[in-house]
C-alpha cells in the first residue's frame, strides 16, 4: 500500500523528536559530564503539512505503525548511548579540534628524543604521563566512544650495533615474527616508510598492521593493531595504534594517518 499522509506524518515527528533528543543528550554530556534527564520535544508538523487535508489514521498499515515504533526505540537507545559516553579514568577530557587531529609535541621529559605526533580530535590524552614513562609508554591517547581504539607511543633502548631498523632485518621478518607473537594473529598490512628526522634527516620505518583474535584481544574480540618502528640515536620509537575488528574499516583512515604524522625533532 502507498504511504498515507498520516502514516507519514507519524514517521517524519518520530525522526525529528530523535534527532532532538539526540543533540540534547550530546550537548549535556559535554557540558555536564553527567547523565542528565532529557525531556522529549514533539516535533512540529511542516507548514504545508498544516495546510493539506490528512488521511484518516485508521488507513495506515499495522507495519508502517510499527516502523515508526522501532524508530523510536531505535532513536532513543542511540540517544542515551551517546550520553552514557565518559572520559576514560586516567586521561584528561577530550581535546576537540577544526582540523579534525590535535597536535602533541613532547618536551624535555621525553624518554628520547623530542618528537611531534597528531592524534585524532575528539580523543583524551593520557594525564600522568610521568608514571607511563617508567614502564617505557611516552604518550598515550584513546577515543572515549570506543575503549578498543588507541594510540600510543613506546620508547626503549636498543643495543649499540641497531643503528636502523634495517638491523634488524627485513620488514617480512619483523612482519612474521609479530604475527607469530601469539595465538590467532596474522598480518594483513605491511609497508616499508621514511619517518622524518629533523629539519632534512630521515629514518627508516616498519609499519606492520596485525589482526588479532581470542585470547589476545580479550573482552573487545577480534580487533587490529597497527605498529609503525623506527630506530634513531640508540633508540626504538614504536608508534602503536589498535582498533576493533569492527571499527577497523571506518578508524583505519584516522589512526594510520595519526601514526605516519610522527616526526622526530632535532633536540635529543
Amino acid at each position: 500500500h502507498p504511504l498515507c499522509d498520516a502514516c507519514l506524518c507519524v514517521l517524519m515527528s518520530a525522526l525529528r523528536a530523535a534527532h532532538v533528543s539526540l543533540r540534547v543528550h550530546a550537548a549535556s554530556a559535554r557540558r555536564e559530564g553527567t547523565r542528565g534527564s532529557v525531556g522529549h520535544r514533539r516535533g512540529r508538523p511542516r507548514a504545508h503539512e498544516e495546510d493539506e487535508p490528512q488521511q484518516h489514521p485508521s488507513l495506515c498499515t499495522r507495519r508502517m505503525a510499527l516502523t515508526a515504533a522501532v524508530l523510536v526505540s531505535t532513536s532513543t537507545t542511540a540517544a542515551s548511548t551517546q550520553a552514557e559516553i565518559r572520559t576514560p579514568k586516567g586521561y584528561d577530557d577530550p581535546s576537540v579540534s577544526a582540523s579534525g587531529f590535535n597536535t602533541s609535541v613532547t618536551g624535555n621529559d621525553t624518554l628520547g628524543c623530542q618528537y611531534s605526533i597528531q592524534w585524532p580530535s575528539g580523543w583524551c590524552a593520557l594525564s600522568d604521563l610521568s608514571s607511563a614513562r617508567t614502564v617505557g609508554v611516552d604518550n598515550s591517547w584513546k577515543d572515549p566512544s570506543d575503549e578498543a581504539s588507541t594510540l600510543a607511543v613506546f620508547v626503549s633502548i636498543v643495543a649499540p650495533s641497531i643503528k636502523s631498523q634495517l638491523d634488524r632485518g627485513t620488514i617480512d621478518s619483523v612482519a612474521k615474527t609479530r604475527a607469530e607473537s601469539a595465538p590467532r594473529q596474522v598480518t594483513i598490512g605491511k609497508r616499508t616508510r621514511k619517518t622524518r628526522v629533523g629539519s632534512s634527516g630521515k629514518a627508516t620505518t616498519y609499519d606492520v598492521e596485525t589482526k588479532v583474535g581470542g585470547g589476545t584481544a580479550g573482552r573487545f574480540g577480534q580487533a587490529v593493531e597497527l605498529v609503525a618502528i623506527t630506530v634513531y640515536g640508540g633508540k626504538e620509537y614504536l608508534v602503536r595504534a589498535t582498533a576493533s575488528g569492527s571499527s577497523w574499516n571506518t578508524q583505519k583512515q584516522a589512526l594510520r594517518t595519526a601514526v605516519e604524522s610522527f616526526e622526530i625533532l632535532e633536540t635529543c
